[in-house]
């Protein structure tokens, strides 16, 4: 029952976000009772927790697919198709993004430090290998550490504790510069924060990959989308 309960969680998300969540609900689209689901998670925000994880998977697999399909030696590629697929997959999914990605809601109660833990390590195993391939083959220009303040330093060691990505801590201050500005851009399009006045936020969107790749050297190795060649 676990699957369907997850599954219904998902449907009532998709539709009228995680604020509409509640045991009733779920258990009435099961077709059992609220305390029947006790059975298989301890309340509201474990069934947030696990549905929010298949949710996760559900982008991060897509992503991994989009830099499968790129040359392993084109680096701005491999960080710019994934990207895309994380913005297509943000504007056709605003309530699942909103639930991993938007502001902390009273539905997903302490899940929500869970959900954040769970989308940084899945986001860091997709951009992660490819910033480290790049900073291999052809390093970008970082701060020293002794150039950062001891407390991003620090910050920037846990991190790569936490993830895995192994960089020194200024090259993993530019990544994370890097989805800094990708999340503002996505999360802006997403909650309309530039409507009305501005309606086609796709070539400002891709204007920041140029940017981006300019950072890191590989300005010139950029490529607009496919539609707009």
């Amino acid at each position: 029952m676990s699957q369907d309960v997850r599954a219904a969680a998902r449907e009532i998300i998709t539709s009228h976000g995680v604020e509409a969540l509640t045991l009733a609900e779920i258990a009435r689209r099961v077709g059992v009772t609220p305390a029947a689901l006790y059975r298989h998670f301890t309340d509201l925000a474990d069934i947030i927790r696990h549905t929010a994880a298949d949710i996760t998977d559900e982008l991060t697999h897509e992503m991994q697919a989009a830099v499968a399909a790129e040359s392993v030696t084109d680096y701005a590629a491999r960080l710019i198709a994934p990207t895309r697929v994380f913005r297509r997959w943000a504007l056709t999914h605003r309530h699942e993004f909103s639930l991993l990605f938007g502001t902390p809601t009273s539905a997903a109660g302490d899940a929500h430090a869970d959900v954040t833990s769970q989308w940084v390590r899945k986001l860091a195993g997709i951009w992660g290998p490819v910033f480290v391939q790049l900073w291999t083959a052809r390093p970008y220009s970082i701060l020293l550490d002794e150039e950062l303040d001891p407390r991003l330093r620090q910050q920037m060691i846990e991190y790569r504790n936490v993830t895995g990505v192994e960089m020194p801590p200024g090259a993993l201050v530019v990544m994370l510069s890097c989805w800094r500005s990708i999340y503002g851009q996505v999360a802006l399009e997403v909650f309309e924060h530039f409507a009305p006045a501005i309606t086609d936020q796709e070539p400002m969107f891709e204007l920041l990959m140029l940017e981006l790749m300019s950072r890191m050297g590989l300005g010139s190795e950029y490529r607009p989308p496919a539609a707009q060649e």
